[in-house]
């Protein structure tokens, strides 16, 4: 590949993925009610998701991700579950001013890693439609049937480095606008206001066919 069809891929994928849905308005929900760093291992778990879907277009298993369309709504489930899980615990969540921006603990509590990487694993692999995107997006760019490993290493990085900047660029967004809340009334203002966009993104996508 190109230097500038890597660019003109990234570009796209940019303006793609830029646009919020149940992912962005998880992770800018997330960052703002439990803190940037417990946000970083969610975000993982979303470019792992995608990562098996770029995998799948790039070595044509479509045909296989259709056949696990019913494993797919148990994981959609399931991710969408532990999204509504956190806008609760985000409701529920004890309320404190927040330190100085800087300051030890501003990211406390820390949630489960492992729990927090799998919440974004299995939302990113409940929505079957991102491998019909990926398998109607990269073939203006590449030819699949005839790909070389090195064209596939690099639309793999190019794709995942975008999605995560991205990603990473909204928690940060969210992790800014948890340090601007001083008094405890605003802390549970921006508490159940990220706890209500975590249930709506769960229920988006639940609701997705």
């Amino acid at each position: 590949m190109s230097i500038g069809i890597v660019l003109a891929l990234a570009m796209a994928s940019f303006l793609w993925m830029v646009a919020p849905g149940p992912g962005v308005i998880a992770t800018v929900a997330r960052s703002a009610a439990f803190g940037f760093r417990s946000t970083l291992p969610f975000i993982l778990g979303i470019a792992s998701g995608d990562l098996i879907y770029v995998l799948f277009a790039l070595l044509g298993l479509s045909m296989v991700a259709g056949m696990l369309g019913e494993l797919f709504i148990v994981v959609r489930w399931a991710g969408a579950a532990y999204l509504i899980y956190l806008g609760v615990k985000a409701w529920r969540q004890p309320v404190c001013a927040l330190p100085p921006a800087g300051s030890p603990g501003v990211d406390a509590p820390r949630l489960s890693q492992v729990r927090a990487y799998a919440g974004g694993l299995f939302l990113a692999l409940g929505n079957p439609k991102v491998i019909i995107f990926y398998l109607s997006f990269l073939p203006t760019f590449i030819d699949l049937e005839t790909i070389a490993f090195g064209d596939g290493l690099a639309v793999v990085i190019t794709v995942l480095s975008v999605l995560v900047g991205v990603l990473v660029g909204y928690a940060l967004l969210g992790m800014q606008a948890r340090r601007l809340f001083r008094t405890e009334s605003a802390v549970r203002h921006i508490n159940r206001a990220a706890g209500s966009l975590m249930i709506a993104a769960g229920c988006s996508a639940a609701a997705r066919n």
